[in-house]
């Protein structure tokens, strides 16, 4: 199917249009940096070998792991600050990791790109000390642990639920000042630290680096006017098209080179009915 002919964003420089893109920008802090072109995750796991659920003709998008363990969801959002993207167990409910439609998808993609990756969970602190030697700021919240990224407009925090058995879980949120005692809230994030540990240290990993996102003209989010740094970059839409490709055919290789997954869990038995 072709999209040449429609006026549409999803025509944008991943896939056929990088001429039509004219430079592209390079914005920092990258939690700023605004949302981005979502198949940046999403054609990275279907070449890793997700498969597509999505029906036709709903503005959504739904992903299901080779293995059949973890789902992908992408649809819009009535209000902005609520989740757009979840990703989450295919069976239960046993963890979840959210994120708002102005969350930069390369920081999403640090999360669902590192799913399938194996190794131990990662000491809290090992995480604070990612964070601390970027220059995000060490704060104490009562008995929770917090850091502020170095502009201060995005903070990171590890909370707890005061249930008997208590829920921990990695929660972002960015805003800048609106008025004099207000924020305006720009994203937020929240991901159950029962998630696969190295998905959570590619999240929080991705957040806190401090090279800029490569954004094309126009894509600049007027939310983030007067604190975003914004400069011309001097990679083409073109070598960005091209990074994205590889970026896509190292996926396929590594799901070339993955053994084949089981095939999902059959149903509930059905007894036939006797008349």
């Amino acid at each position: 199917m072709t999209h040449e002919r429609f006026y549409s964003r999803v025509n944008g420089p991943t896939l056929h249009r990088a001429n039509a893109v004219r430079w592209l920008d390079e914005m920092s802090p990258r939690h700023l940096a605004g949302g981005g072109d979502p198949r940046h995750v999403t054609e990275y796991l279907l070449a890793s070998g997700w498969s597509n659920h999505s029906v036709p003709g709903y503005p959504h998008v739904l992903l299901e792991s080779p293995d059949h363990r973890w789902h992908l969801t992408l649809e819009p959002a009535q209000e902005e600050f609520m989740a757009s993207w979840r990703v989450h167990p295919a069976q239960g409910r046993s963890w979840s990791a959210q994120f708002a439609i102005h969350t930069p998808v390369e920081i999403v993609a640090g999360f669902t790109d590192a799913l399938h990756s194996t190794g131990p969970r990662p000491e809290e602190d090992e995480l604070w000390r990612l964070a601390a030697s970027r220059g995000w700021a060490m704060q104490l919240a009562g008995r929770q642990r917090a850091a502020l990224s170095p502009d201060g407009t995005a903070y990171l925090a590890r909370e707890s639920s005061l249930a008997e058995n208590p829920v921990h879980r990695w929660t972002v949120q960015v805003s800048v000042p609106h008025t004099e005692n207000r924020l305006r809230w720009i994203w937020n994030a929240s991901i159950d630290e029962a998630a696969p540990p190295a998905a959570l240290t590619g999240f929080i990993d991705a957040l806190t680096d401090p090279s800029p996102l490569l954004r094309w003209e126009g894509q600049e989010p007027q939310h983030a006017f007067g604190f975003l740094d914004s400069r011309r970059s001097p990679v083409t839409p073109e070598q960005h098209r091209l990074q994205h490709l590889r970026r896509i055919e190292a996926a396929q290789r590594t799901a070339t080179d993955s053994p084949t997954p089981a095939p999902p869990p059959p149903g509930p038995a059905r007894h036939k009915r006797r008349r």
